[in-house]
This record gives structure tokens, sequence and C-alpha cells, in this order.
């Protein structure tokens, strides 16, 4: 890992987002008809094509928040919020996870593609419900911002590590969910040491959420331990999604 690591809208619905991760006709319900017009029935999957179908939507799941992850440092280092920022260490932590998250992005895309698969489509970002005001973005605000972005990420992949039947598939996503966690422990550090996590002893394991079935970004904490000894509890997709949703726009 790298020194600054160490040390340092527009709603859509849930339709729209499962769109993105593959899923979006999952629940649609079968149109009535004569039995005359009714298509020949699939053939059913086998286990295996199941299995596959399955790490596949998971896969592309990851992606899409790898995505959003990529974007958003993306803006701080190059993009339009790069002038936001003005503390050389957190200058450098946005920019080398700008380039960590866009190698997550890449792998999974790769593997996807690999496994005969169509990576998601990159999805548009609206950041307006997190930042409704671009003039009163600081370095604090900034590290805020991504210490609500980063717990989430790690609890995802936990909740669908189980769910992954490809042994190799799951030891690479446990590599991917050991930077994140890392990237966690990063950002507190450096938080803690600008004296900007003013709880740097608090346990959670469900940073930065204060109530697992409370989603709002707004009632996130957080502050709490940069070295936490506890596992944070999974997230299920629709946990996640009920998180993130709101910042991504078809």
């Amino acid at each position: 890992m790298t020194n600054a690591e160490i040390s340092g809208g527009q709603a859509t619905s849930r339709r729209k987002f499962m769109g993105y991760i593959g899923l979006a006709g999952a629940g649609t319900a079968l149109v009535a008809c004569s039995p005359k017009d009714r298509p020949t029935p699939p053939t059913e999957l086998t286990p295996a094509e199941k299995a596959a179908k399955q790490d596949l939507e998971i896969l592309n799941y990851a992606l899409v928040l790898e995505y959003l992850e990529a974007d958003f440092y993306r803006r701080f280092d190059t993009g339009d919020l790069k002038g936001t920022l003005s503390d050389a260490r957190v200058k450098e932590f946005a920019k080398e996870l700008a380039v960590q998250e866009q190698a997550h992005v890449d792998v999974l895309i790769a593997t996807i593609k690999s496994l005969g698969g169509i990576p998601a489509a990159l999805p548009k970002f609206d950041y307006s419900s997190l930042i409704p005001d671009p003039s009163k973005l600081n370095d604090a605000f900034f590290l805020q911002l991504a210490v609500t972005f980063e717990p989430v990420g790690t609890r995802a992949y936990l909740g669908q590590a189980a769910r992954l039947t490809n042994p190799a598939l799951l030891a690479a996503a446990a590599s991917i969910l050991a930077v994140e966690a890392n990237h966690v422990s990063a950002i507190q550090e450096l938080r803690t040491n600008r004296g900007e996590n003013t709880k740097p002893t608090r346990m959670t394991d469900i940073a930065p959420q204060t109530d697992l079935n409370n989603t709002a970004a707004s009632s996130f904490d957080p502050n709490f331990s940069p070295t936490p000894t506890l596992l944070w509890k999974p997230l299920t997709m629709k946990q996640t999604l009920e998180i993130v949703g709101p910042l991504i726009v078809k």
C-alpha cells in the first residue's frame, strides 16, 4: 500500500438500478395469453448454468459499485471537483484511490468478458443529494463523503461472498474487499490526524450507519475507529441499492 493509504438528485427507481446490474426483468410477471399464443417455455438451466449466471450477476453488481467509487475519486483528482482540495495529503489520497478503484473496474470488466458475460454499462451519477452546494466542498467534506462510500463497498462485497460459486472469483472478490477495508482505515487515520474524526475509539460493525435499517446517507456517522476490530455486517443487494440508488441516474 502507498504512504497516502497508510496515513492517510435525481433519484432513480429500483428498476433502473437493477437494469444496470442485469436483473431488471427478474420479477416481471408473465402476460396472460391463450395457450396457442404462449411461447415455448425456455429450456431450464442446468445447475452449472444457474451458478454461472448468478456469478455474472454478482460481478455486474460489483462493477456498478466500482464505477461509482472510481467516478467519485476521479472527479476530485482530475475532474470538475479537483480545485476543491488543498491539503497535499488529501490530494494524493484522491489520486491513488481513483487509480485503484479504476483498476477494480478494469479487472471486473475483463473477468465478466472472460466468463462470456456482458459488462454493465457505465451509469451517469448525480451527487447533488450528498453535495447540494459544491462551493462548500473542501478537504474535510471530501474525506467525510469518502468514509461513507468505502464501508458500504466493503460490506456489499461481504454480502455477496457466500453467493459466489466459483472459488477463483471468491478469492478475487476477497482481495478487493481487503483493499476497500484498507481504504476505510486509511481515510479514518487521515481524518484523525487532521482532527476531524471525533470518535476515533468508537467500535462498530455497521459503519458508517447508525442503524442497519436506516439507509439514508444523511444519517450516517462518519466517526469511528480507524483500526476497527469488529467485522462489518454484510449488506444485501437491496440494502446497498437503498443507499447508493439515489446517486445513479439512468
